[in-house]
């Protein structure tokens, strides 16, 4: 049973339904509320409903669902209420009908009934005060149950519910308490290309648990990540990828959710993966800003990163060869690229990348937004052994654009470049230099600050600065 007893919404304390037993209920099995408290007859003077008082005409009456003490005029209906343990009939106030009604509907074996609930419910959730009862009688745990049902309209019906009872915080970690992230997930993971409604509620409802502090990580562990890949990979509306991609560039800000996407979910990269060489650009600019986030946690990310690319048939190399329109494709890629060049286990297989960032360094060296990624990829693949030879056929391109650049990060990583290049190639670097380059390599390492010091430093611990006479 949940913790939660009230909560304050649009204004009015309400008590929200609670459940026997686990709070989760999106399973097959119908969940039974909780009895709300007996009113004691001494305790009521008036009907709640239609405020006239009681006396010996006027009759007290019990609402079996909510409790509350209530005329016969108020309070005649009878209705089953398996959600309380109730299979005969029992009365049911008239303000607690519309929604006790619905809910015993939905224990109905019948699909016309469950479809009926999950109607009636949602349409209520659309009225504050209708939407009240359907929190403090259950109607929300039912709309979380009747997601495990098969019929097409009645699960879209409960996704418009779930959107709109999600668009209220306060109902949000009952929500995800009750079930409702795995609920959502399930309807996408069922739900095709023409149930576009759907799509976009459901995906809708996930952004918002992740914009709420400390549930980002419950729509991960609850598994949203594959349905929401599948919806990348549908043929759906440029507007229902273009949200898909939100909701992926949403969850992985957090890097508390990148060991989950990388570790957990085995099907998730080659998934990501696949997406780079999509059709359609902003799919494709989407997709490699969330693997260049992934790319920002650990050694270990970025070598599954590298491996999953390389048992992908390369799709990273593919995107780097192609010239999309959108230049922020390429912006993100030579991002993620940049990333990757760091991890040391992984750079023998990783010349085809380097080549083609060497390709793009010529190409693109007037698009600043692009050349700052490239040269930060090349000082980081300098920076091993394996590839300094390789990357002594670009020393002029490299000091021609790159050191002559009066873009600070360019010029800087361009200087990187070349220390590691004189560290692990020397002769054959400083041959090309004295050729051409010496002149702006030195210029470079005059004017940037600390690196005269730095190296000051490194000499005085070789020799002293002072000695005493031999």
């Amino acid at each position: 049973m949940s913790s939660v007893t009230r909560i304050r919404l649009e204004g009015v304390e309400i008590f929200p339904a609670q459940t026997e037993g686990s709070d989760n209920v999106f399973n097959n099995a119908p969940f039974r509320l909780a009895k709300a408290r007996w009113v004691a007859d001494e305790e009521a003077h008036s009907c709640v409903v239609c405020t006239n008082k009681f006396n010996q005409i006027r009759r007290k009456h019990h609402c079996r669902q909510c409790g509350l003490v209530l005329c016969s005029k108020c309070c005649k209906e009878k209705v089953p209420l398996p959600q309380l343990g109730f299979d005969e009939p029992e009365r049911v106030c008239d303000a607690c009908l519309p929604v006790a009604e619905l809910i015993t509907k939905s224990r109905s074996t019948m699909a016309n009934f469950q479809g009926e609930a999950a109607a009636g419910l949602s349409e209520l959730t659309l009225n504050i005060n209708d939407l009240k009862k359907v929190v403090e009688l259950g109607g929300l745990q039912t709309l979380i149950y009747l997601c495990t049902k098969p019929n097409e309209q009645l699960r879209q019906a409960c996704a418009s519910g779930l959107h709109t009872l999600a668009t209220h915080q306060p109902l949000l970690s009952i929500l995800a308490d009750a079930g409702a992230i795995k609920a959502v997930c399930s309807l996408l993971s069922t739900a095709n290309e023409n149930q576009e409604q759907l799509l976009i509620d459901g995906i809708s409802i996930l952004m918002i648990f992740c914009k709420s502090p400390g549930l980002k990580a419950k729509v991960v562990s609850d598994g949203a990540m594959q349905p929401i890949l599948n919806v990348c990979s549908m043929r759906v509306s440029s507007a229902i990828a273009l949200i898909a991609m939100q909701m992926l560039n949403l969850v992985t800000e957090d890097e508390g959710s990148h060991a989950a996407i990388i570790e957990n979910d085995k099907s998730a990269l080659p998934k990501l993966l696949s997406l780079t060489i999509s059709p359609d650009e902003q799919m494709q600019e989407g997709v490699l800003k969330t693997l260049a986030r992934l790319s920002m946690g650990t050694d270990w990310h970025r070598h599954r990163i590298i491996q999953e690319d390389f048992s992908s048939s390369k799709c990273l190399v593919k995107v780097l060869k192609n010239r999309p329109k959108n230049i922020q494709v390429l912006v993100n890629a030579t991002c993620l690229i940049a990333n990757l060049a760091t991890c040391e286990q992984d750079q023998n297989s990783m010349t085809d990348y380097m080549d083609c960032v060497c390709q793009l360094l010529v190409e693109f060296k007037g698009k600043q937004e692009i050349l700052t990624h490239v040269i930060r990829a090349l000082a980081n693949f300098a920076k091993f052994p394996p590839h300094s030879y390789r990357l002594g056929q670009h020393l002029p391109s490299i000091v021609t654009i790159c050191l002559k650049s009066t873009n600070k990060e360019v010029h800087t990583n361009g200087l990187r470049t070349i220390l590691y290049m004189l560290n692990h190639s020397t002769g054959v670097t400083l041959s090309q230099l004295m050729r051409d380059g010496a002149t702006e390599v030195f210029t470079a390492l005059a004017s940037t600050p600390g690196i005269i010091d730095g190296i000051q430093r490194t000499l005085q611990q070789q020799v002293p600065e002072r000695c005493s006479p031999s």
